[in-house]
Formats: structure tokens, sequence, C-alpha cells
């Protein structure tokens, strides 16, 4: 799989969770491109490299990882979720992503810049220069594009939703 259709396959839940919990698609994109080394070294499906943590019911995979202590990184065996597909992975990031309340300052954030920061803020990673890291995906491989993207075809629905509201066309209560 060459990175564009990489990047596609991230999109599809990017842009889904961009709709349902203000995740930007960009953050989603280079966390998985950064996570994984554009899908090559994932941990069985796990392309965001999500630990197992005592709430996990699902299937899990063991491996070593490096971490970052506050002074040094060290290695440490852990356990990671474990995914039938990429799919998989990406509508569970969401869900962790979109529903924690750790989480809750990237749902909020203005743009991807901050919401790389936030991500590292809120412990998803260890790396103090994880943020750094995600932006520089971002930017060189013009992620951003993709929240434009999702961006102008919200902005349509929901001008199309308050015209057919002005018009009396439907009553506002259901989409």
């Amino acid at each position: 799989m060459n990175k564009k259709e990489f990047i596609e396959i991230l999109f599809k839940g990017a842009k889904e969770g961009y709709e349902k919990y203000n995740i930007f698609p960009s953050l989603t994109i280079s966390q998985g491109i950064l996570e994984s080394n554009w899908g090559r070294k994932h941990i069985a499906n796990n392309l965001f490299g999500i630990k197992a943590g005592s709430n996990w019911n699902g299937k899990v995979a063991v491996r070593k990882t490096k971490e970052w202590d506050g002074n040094r990184y060290v290695i440490k065996e852990e356990k990671f979720r474990a995914y039938d597909s990429f799919e998989d992975s990406v509508k569970d990031y969401m869900e962790l992503i979109g529903k924690a309340k750790r989480y809750e300052k990237v749902r909020k954030s203005k743009d991807y810049k901050e919401a790389c920061r936030f991500i590292y803020e809120c412990g998803y990673a260890t790396d103090p220069k994880y943020p750094q890291k995600l932006i520089k995906i971002i930017e060189d491989n013009k992620l951003y594009e993709y929240d434009d993207k999702v961006k102008s075809l919200s902005n349509w629905a929901n001008e199309a939703w308050n015209w057919a509201v002005k018009n009396k066309i439907i009553d506002g209560t259901n989409p």
C-alpha cells in the first residue's frame, strides 16, 4: 500500500471522527502515520499504539516499547489493543479520543497545531517531541487540506439545514 492509499484509509474514519467528535482529520492521520510508520509497523492492526488498559475487553498483543520517563527513554513491555482490521483501529481511536473526558481539550482545539499540543498534554504519548513530530508530518504531507475538506463539507450541510428551516421546508427538529 502506498502513502496516498494509507492516508485515504485513515481519512475515511477521520472524516466521521470530525463530524461526530470534532477531532481534526490531520491529527488522526498524522498519529496513524507516526505510530505505525505509514502502516508498515503496526501492532496487530493497531495503527495508533493504543495500550490495552484494565478496562479493555478485546484482544491484546504484548510488545516492547520505548517510553520517556521524564529523564530518559526506557524500554518496557506493554499490552496493546489488537484489532481485526485497520478500520477497526481507526474506529476505536475515534471512540477513545471522542468520548474520554481526558481528551476534551483535543475536541475543542481551534486548529491542528493546538490539537497536536493537547493530545500530548492530555497524556496520549510520553515523547516530549510528540507535538512537533505530528505537526511536521501534517505540514510535510499537507494533511491540513483534509481539515479544510471536512470543514467545507460540514459548512455546506449547516447552510442547507438553515436554509430549509428558514424556508419552512423542515421544522428544524429532526435531521
